[in-house]
């Protein structure tokens, strides 16, 4: 029978047949890979900075170049459209607390702030925020504020969310004041998110320079994003096995922090509703063992409609301020909503498909890369700071990482300076979490070359 097989096979393809299919198998592997790898786009314009100060109009030249490259549209208007929308709250995460010459530079975060203006968002909807407010203010973020109209926030000053915590069973932490549990108890175990992001922010946009850190050999996006967000994170800084995981977990929750579903799960619910009387398949409620409630279609003489279940749920919630959870399934996705005391409901990440992670409340990195300074990362040391007038934007906030590592390796080498730590193991912890990519043979890079302008 075999025999007979290995005939049929040599008879069918001929030698013209094997080569083409030969080629197909090489090619077609490396067309899909493409497909699939993150895009980041560096902005390079060689007059962006002089003498270490940041030029505004260049900037925002940068700015609005890097987002249309970065979106593939033409118009920055319907290139920020691919991002956020106008209606939404957006908060610009940055690093306030380095000042303006290692963190985060205010020319930027104008930039930035002003193109969204620009292109239809009401000032009101934007933030600008850090982990203290205190240090936005001392850098000099209020006067910008004032002009633009727009608003600052201080994670810490916001307070915190006791739902969907973070919890390391052997690592308990003197808490500060400030912290969700201070008080309450003395010690905790616990990280909470900031309510700035559960309750207010229904979108951020991380703007971070790479930053040499003695812990981990460099941070950026996910270290300051998660840092920052959350309490009683001072544990971490003392044991990197624990940091590494930490920082992965508590973006996951940043990142699927709603307080309402995002468009793809509404459109779900309103066609499920919509459907239940044609297809006489009236959405029904099943409690099962636990508090998990299953809600679908299917025929039943209990059958609810979608706002009796919710509300039921939220019912049993307030009743033993306890969260209960909902499964929705549709033709085209499942997911589990969880149903908060409060009447807030967040997004179960756990139960999140690839199409459903791509509702994530991260919508854009910009890393900040005019200046890098490779050496002291807890200082301002323009001793041990190269310009680069450079900006990179992504979706992926740990290929930009990754890159930012690798920029600052490569400078420390060049000054002979040694290279003690890399954040390779926190970088694919983050992968691993589907927050993006830390191999950079899978990174798209695009750049974009402004020419220098007149001089003023």
């Amino acid at each position: 029978m075999f025999t007979k097989s290995a005939h049929k096979a040599k008879a069918h393809y001929s030698l013209p047949k094997c080569a083409l299919f030969t080629c197909l198998f090489i090619f077609i592997p490396f067309a899909l890979d493409a497909l699939t790898k993150p895009t980041i786009t560096k902005v390079h314009a060689p007059d962006a900075t002089r003498h270490f100060q940041p030029k505004e109009q260049q900037v925002l030249a940068m700015i609005e170049s890097g987002i249309r490259q970065l979106s593939g549209q033409t118009n920055t208007t319907l290139a920020w459209r691919q991002f956020v929308s106008t209606n939404e709250v957006i908060g610009l995460k940055i690093n306030a607390q380095l000042g303006t010459l290692s963190g985060t530079r205010p020319a930027v975060v104008r930039a930035v702030a002003k193109s969204l203006i620009r292109s239809g968002v009401p000032p009101k909807n934007i933030v600008v925020w850090d982990r203290n407010l205190l240090d936005l203010k001392l850098t000099g973020y209020e006067a910008l504020a004032q002009q633009l109209g727009i608003r600052l926030a201080g994670a810490r000053d916001s307070g915190y969310s006791q739902w969907d915590r973070y919890l390391v069973p052997a690592l308990y932490w003197d808490l500060q004041e400030g912290d969700h549990l201070f008080s309450q108890i003395k010690t905790s175990n616990i990280s909470h998110i900031s309510k700035l992001i559960t309750e207010q922010l229904s979108a951020v946009i991380s703007i971070h320079p790479p930053i040499a850190d003695r812990q981990s050999g460099s941070r950026g996006h996910l270290q300051e994003l998660a840092l920052a967000s959350a309490d009683n994170t001072a544990r971490f800084s003392l044991s990197r096995p624990h940091l590494n995981p930490a920082i992965g977990e508590l973006i996951d929750r940043i990142a699927f922090s709603r307080s309402i579903p995002p468009p793809i799960f509404r459109q779900e619910l309103k066609l499920l509703q919509k459907n239940k009387a044609a297809h006489a398949n009236p959405l029904h409620l099943i409690k099962t063992q636990g508090n998990i409630t299953y809600y679908f279609e299917k025929a039943s003489s209990t059958s609810l409609p979608a706002p009796s279940a919710f509300s039921l749920a939220y019912e049993k919630a307030k009743t033993e301020n306890k969260g209960q959870t909902i499964l929705i399934k549709s033709n085209k996705h499942t997911w589990e909503q969880i149903i908060l005391p409060d009447g807030r409901n967040i997004l179960k990440r756990e139960t999140l498909g690839e199409e459903e992670i791509a509702q994530s409340k991260l919508r854009l990195h910009i890393t900040d890369a005019l200046l890098c300074q490779f050496n002291h990362g807890d200082q301002s040391r323009p001793d041990f700071a190269t310009a680069l007038n450079e900006l990179w934007f992504s979706t992926d906030p740990v290929a930009l990482d990754t890159l930012s590592h690798e920029l600052i390796t490569k400078l420390r080498n060049l000054m002979n300076l040694p290279v003690r730590a890399n954040p390779r193991k926190l970088l694919s912890y983050a992968s691993g979490k589907m927050l993006g990519t830390d191999s950079i043979q899978s990174m798209k890079i695009e750049r974009v070359n402004l020419q220098a302008h007149v001089p003023e």
